[in-house]
């Protein structure tokens, strides 16, 4: 008898392994629900695009910001959201079939903010006398000086003067700060001059920086 078991056992011990090694388990998904805002503004933003890493559908926002991936495989992903005048932000969820993933994306604004150069900054010589004390001369000057920028302020500026005489140029550096967007500022200085008698007072040079 134990000449015909052995065969018998053999052949079901193969059957039983064969339809191991062919089960299919059924493949299981979730979805992926989020939504993505400006950090500067706190207001959704719409038509950022949306990819994941492994990779699922490529999509856009809606206009509140949202967005929705469905019958994704459960597992670990990375989401990249790419807007142009934004930073790429990239968080990661995990998808399981019993709930939703969620994913809150704040994305950084980076487009170039208006800076302020030297044409922004526009000084003017308002009025200019002589006068003498002791038998020195001076230059009385009064000027004013502009922000012409509407939409960017000035942190720090310098101005240049030159008050010419007969005889020689002397020179006069007037400094600021804090000139707001439109802000036109007066000012006044007086200037040594030696024994000479001004004959004409010019601006020179500006410097500004970045407020």
């Amino acid at each position: 008898m134990k000449a015909w078991i052995q065969p018998i056992f053999l052949g079901l011990l193969f059957l039983f392994s064969s339809c191991t090694k062919e089960t299919v388990f059924p493949d299981v998904f979730g979805d992926i629900e989020g939504k993505v805002i400006n950090s500067d503004s706190n207001q959704p933003l719409s038509k950022v695009s949306i990819t994941t890493n492994p990779a699922t559908n490529a999509i856009l926002t809606e206009e509140d910001g949202s967005f929705f991936l469905d019958d994704v495989p459960t597992g670990n992903y990375s989401i990249q959201a790419r807007k142009k005048g934004f930073s790429n932000t990239t968080v990661t969820v995990t998808v399981r079939d019993s709930r939703p993933a969620v994913a809150s994306i704040v994305m950084n604004p980076t487009e170039d903010k208006p800076v302020t150069t030297i044409d922004d900054l526009q000084p003017e010589v308002v009025n200019w006398f002589n006068t003498t004390s002791n038998d020195s001369s001076f230059a009385e000057v009064e000027y004013r000086v502009t922000n012409q920028n509407h939409e960017t302020a000035i942190g720090e500026y310098k101005i240049y003067f030159e008050i010419v005489t007969d005889e020689a140029s002397f020179y006069k550096e007037v400094s600021g700060t804090e000139l707001k967007q439109g802000q036109t500022r007066y000012g006044q200085f007086s200037r040594y001059i030696q024994n000479y008698t001004a004959t004409d007072v010019i601006v020179n040079d500006v410097w500004v920086s970045k407020y």
